[in-house]
């Protein structure tokens, strides 16, 4: 967990809704670690008619979902295709955007044609790029397996947006502890000092107060006692309080315009 990032999501798209099944926290993403994901995956959840993987185009993913689903379809993110072209190609986003997204949700053959010349005529490159990854990776009509309601957006990233911070607590194996009396510490990161109270569960960085969760410096201040962090952030980050949280009957809201 110390070298930790989250990686990998697994999710089910049911009535336009993504709803989470799994998720891993790993080093890094490579072959071993997404073929241990998909072999836990595979016993938890098994094989079942018309599944279909869609993910971002990684070699590690594709190598792994042959070995343990043989034969499923595996389909791009259309986000993923859509940040490659606006990296790759600098001319005319906007329209391209507009063309793009409207191209991959086409129901029909007639429309997805005439809406990929329309991106033939802003820039042949981009036609020219996502014919070479083949139609049937990346367009609804074109795909083997009903895809239902694509995703426009990849919800693992979002849960890299809110673990941000927490990847980079890993830093406290390098911070340096001096004692200077019980349950305060000094804390050397880098060239910069930080005094840790881990009594009053503060920091002078200003985020274990805030954040009511131990930051990098009292980490390694808990790691030099050999004690657990466990004490030292607010309940309300447990599992208990979340599902909590969500025990409270919720009304359904009416339509938007009353």
């Amino acid at each position: 967990m110390d070298a930790a990032e989250i990686e990998f999501l697994f999710a089910t798209y049911v009535i336009g809704s993504i709803l989470t099944l799994a998720y891993a926290v790993v080093d890094s993403e490579n072959d071993t670690s997404w073929r241990w994901f998909f072999e836990q995956f595979k016993h938890a959840y098994g094989e079942n008619p018309n599944m279909c993987v869609v993910s971002d185009r990684n070699e590690s993913i594709l190598k792994a979902t042959s070995t343990f689903y043989t034969g499923m379809p595996h389909y791009a993110c259309m986000w993923h295709i859509w940040t490659n072209v606006r990296s790759k190609f600098k001319k005319g986003h906007l329209k391209l955007s507009e063309f793009y997204f409207a191209t991959e949700r086409s129901y029909t053959l007639d429309e997805f044609n005439e809406r990929m010349s329309k991106i033939e005529e802003i820039d042949t490159r981009v036609k020219a790029y996502l014919y070479d990854i083949g139609y049937h990776i990346w367009s609804r009509v074109h795909a083997t397996v009903n895809r239902t309601w694509t995703m426009i957006s990849n919800i693992v990233e979002s849960l890299n947006v809110v673990t941000k911070d927490a990847r980079e607590l890993p830093r406290s194996r390098t911070i340096r502890v001096r004692d200077s009396r019980d349950y305060i510490h000094t804390v050397i990161h880098g060239v910069r000092c930080f005094i840790v109270c881990l009594q009053n569960k503060r920091c002078n960085c200003g985020q274990f107060q805030l954040d009511e969760l131990p930051c990098a410096h009292a980490l390694a201040a808990l790691r030099h006692r050999n004690e657990s962090y466990k004490n030292y952030y607010s309940p309300y980050y447990t599992r208990e309080s979340l599902l909590q949280t969500y025990e409270i009957l919720v009304d359904l809201l009416p339509d938007e315009s009353k």
